[in-house]
């Protein structure tokens, strides 16, 4: 597992390299899982025309993960993630937007594949890997995103493919 963090983290500084641009970081949490009693801090990297990298992590002890009551369970959380924007513009638009900034904003339709791993206090291993649809809208540098999808959920050993969801509150730096 430390191999893989060690590759993703080091794809991710090489995307990276160069490519952070006016209107193409983005800070979020989930408050869905702030909710549950995870604190959670990612960001999304726009890396081309439409498409962006996401990562995030977080810690806690999560409601959820501890229904069977007892005592508490801590968990710690990554996750990374790519997405790829459907949002239409005109080519002539589109020139216009290109000549105030380089890359387009990222907002609108848009589909994500990520990852996530979630390591529990007590020992065990859980993970989702997904891929949903979703919707992002900008209110100045406020960002809301929802999506919806189905993916892999492992817990305890046991995996099943599963619907999910996901909703995020960011703050676009400028």
């Amino acid at each position: 597992m430390k191999l893989f963090a060690t590759l993703v983290s080091g794809l991710l500084v090489l995307t990276m390299n160069g490519q952070i641009k006016k209107n193409s970081f983005e800070l979020h949490t989930r408050p869905i899982s702030l909710l549950q009693g995870i604190i959670t801090l990612g960001a999304e990297v726009q890396v081309g025309e439409d498409v962006s990298i996401l990562f995030d992590g977080g810690a806690g002890a999560s409601l959820l993960d501890n229904v069977g009551g007892g005592s508490e369970i801590g968990l710690t959380t990554f996750m990374v993630g790519a997405r790829k924007y459907f949002t239409s513009t005109s080519t002539a638009t589109r020139r216009e937007l290109l000549k105030k900034a380089p890359l387009r904003p990222l907002e609108g339709l848009y589909v994500t594949a990520r990852h996530r791993s979630r390591f529990y206090s007590d020992g065990d291993y859980g993970a989702n890997t997904n891929v949903m649809i979703g919707k992002k809208v900008m209110i100045d540098q406020l960002s809301i995103a929802g999506e919806a999808g189905v993916g892999r959920q492992s817990l305890f050993g046991e995996a099943a493919v599963l619907p999910t969801f996901a909703v995020t509150v960011g703050y676009r730096l400028q």
